[in-house]
């Protein structure tokens, strides 16, 4: 059966993405762009991908247009796995939205990925989803986390992992 897999992209998928919003919104272009995919990335998406699982975006992004939103992924070549009907540009993540996107799902079989333990675990267990939380090394260190108590929770040290555990999804 397929599976659902609900990616954040800043700092998941892609490094240095709200430098690069910034950037995009420059009027002049002297500022470089700088960031590339999470090491791991590419491989796990491509591997999603050979499984015919579906995957979806879901981004906190409200700042750029349209044209610069797409802009920004293309530059780390989200265009590959994304298009306009499974990235989801939203002010806040709810569990309603991600109810949205996993629509005709089961729910076991959804999986939001994210760095975020307030905007992306939080949202995705109430939901009633599974959370795969990839906590980025710099912010656990000095923001410890609790772990919450459901099988529907898992905590990894990088997101390549998702492909050594992805038989026990």
């Amino acid at each position: 059966m397929k599976k659902l897999f609900i990616f954040d992209f800043d700092d998941t998928l892609a490094n240095f993405s709200m430098y690069n919003t910034w950037v995009l919104k420059q009027p002049f272009k002297m500022v470089p762009h700088i960031g590339s995919t999470i090491p791991g990335a590419v491989e796990v998406l491509d591997h999603l991908q050979s499984r015919r699982d579906k995957m979806a975006m879901l981004s906190m992004n409200v700042v750029l247009d349209h044209e610069l939103k797409w802009r920004k992924l293309n530059r780390v070549g989200m265009g590959k796995w994304f298009n306009d009907e499974t990235a989801h540009f939203v002010r806040r993540k709810t569990p309603k939205k991600i109810l949205d996107i996993c629509a005709n799902m089961k729910k076991e079989r959804c999986y939001m990925v994210g760095n975020s333990f307030d905007h992306d675990v939080i949202p995705a267990l109430d939901a009633g989803i599974n959370a795969i939380y990839i906590p980025r090394p710099w912010f656990t260190a000095w923001v410890p986390r609790r772990t919450p108590r459901t099988d529907r929770f898992r905590k990894l040290s990088s997101i390549s992992q998702i492909i050594d555990i992805y038989d026990d999804l």
